[in-house]
């Protein structure tokens, strides 16, 4: 990397640091179809312009730690494109031309390009955002307020995504679940050991595909047998939403909803030891298609249920024993890789083809929360320590597990959530 795209850090604190940057990615403009006055910061001015939720849902987080007036602010225009029946597409494209961009973008209902939001999920975070930005400010008004679109989007995904009850949610694109190019999900686009080009043609099909066939109708795309997987990140980030909302719930003016949610996210933690758990591999799974096919390539996402808080303890044991703190998988020189480092497509330094190998903060943010609650502190802070001296060094999208180093976007907000580690 060319040294003028060093950040000067000066002896600041990570925190200064990660301040300067998200107020430095900062967008704020007026909404003429919400009528509303937007505030946020960019995934990365260079490459990702507009608001991506779970981007968005960690620049709050971390945003509690150092600036919880902006923090406020960021998740209130998260929440303010979010539809009556409590649904929040996965990008909002905000401003005057957003209508235009919803449209070309070919990742909007039709009907729906003046709503300004793409008709997919990103995994579903926000009652975690909504945690920390109440942490920072004891202010239990924002709380009540803010539960109600919290709970109807939780019950939006529950409900469309999960139609035959099954208690766990499916995707209906790689996008959603935030590990773009992850190889898992290469068999179910029709692809072996794939290229850039060949990756970015078939999400791109399958985009067309959703809309034209479907609308985004996962009822209707599941009938057809189009792609459709049951992912264990998402389900354990659903699973450790709703225990969060349910714990939110407790201290606030909708205390009695708490057992309700808290059952909910047992039904998903118990479906996903029932339906996902792979006892030979020892590790979580995903499934694919109607039939549900076996997909046992081992990811990041294979071992993100050890955030669950039900999970059987022999069974976080073996993960974090044999994968977690495995050098051969895992346990690289900063961890957590999001393939496994024996995965025939690991490649720690390619940008071209992400998550296929590099590190990302977001991921990690998750699995020292998971590591906390379950009292594993030591594993969990030093998988911290070595987080946040990478983003200390430079804001960026991904990180070399073997060297640390930045990769691909640059200025990038998401590696703020070190500071909350």
């Amino acid at each position: 990397m060319d040294q003028s795209d060093q950040p000067d850090t000066d002896g600041r604190s990570l925190e200064e640091l990660a301040l300067e940057r998200l107020k430095g990615n900062r967008r704020t403009g007026y909404d003429p179809f919400y009528k509303f006055n937007y505030e946020y910061s960019l995934p990365s001015p260079g490459r990702y312009r507009w608001q991506w939720f779970w981007d968005s849902c960690f620049h709050v987080i971390a945003l509690s730690k150092v600036d919880a007036g902006m923090a406020v602010r960021e998740l209130e225009t998260i929440l303010a494109s979010q539809r009556d029946d409590g649904f929040i597409g996965h990008i909002t494209y905000w401003g005057r031309r957003g209508a235009f961009l919803s449209a070309v973008y070919f990742q909007s209902r039709f009907g729906e390009w003046r709503r300004r939001h793409s008709a997919m999920l990103q995994p579903p975070l926000i009652a975690q955002a909504v945690e920390a930005v109440y942490k920072a400010t004891g202010d239990k008004d924002l709380l009540n307020r803010v539960l109600p679109n919290v709970i109807a989007y939780y019950e939006w995904i529950v409900r469309e995504r999960d139609p035959d009850k099954s208690g766990l949610i499916s995707i209906i694109s790689p996008f959603e679940c935030g590990m773009d190019n992850s190889p898992v999900f290469d068999a179910p686009l029709g692809l072996r050991h794939p290229g850039r080009l060949s990756l970015l043609w078939k999400n791109r099909k399958l985009d067309v595909s959703n809309l034209v066939r479907s609308n985004f109708n996962y009822s209707k795309i599941k009938r057809r047998n189009g792609f459709s997987v049951v992912d264990p990140l998402m389900n354990a980030v659903l699973a450790d939403g709703l225990r969060t909302t349910a714990r939110l719930l407790a201290e606030s003016a909708h205390a009695e909803r708490a057992d309700e949610i808290n059952t909910k996210a047992q039904l998903v933690e118990t479906a996903l030891n029932s339906q996902l758990w792979d006892d030979k591999l020892g590790h979580y799974i995903y499934l694919s298609g109607k039939e549900r096919r076996p997909l046992i390539d081992l990811t990041a996402g294979s071992i993100m249920p050890l955030i669950c808080e039900s999970i059987p303890p022999e069974r976080l044991n073996k993960i974090v024993t044999e994968h977690l703190c495995n050098e051969d998988e895992f346990w690289t020189t900063l961890p957590v890789p999001s393939v496994a480092r024996n995965h025939p497509d690991y490649d720690s330094v390619g940008e071209s083809s992400i998550w296929r190998g590099p590190v990302c903060m977001n991921l990690n943010w998750f699995f020292v929360r998971g590591l906390r609650q379950h009292g594993l502190t030591e594993i969990a802070d030093e998988i911290a320590s070595r987080s946040r001296e990478a983003a200390r060094k430079d804001f960026r999208e991904f990180y070399s597990p073997e060297t640390g180093a930045g990769m691909r976007g640059t200025q990038f907000g998401w590696a703020t959530a070190a500071v909350d580690m």
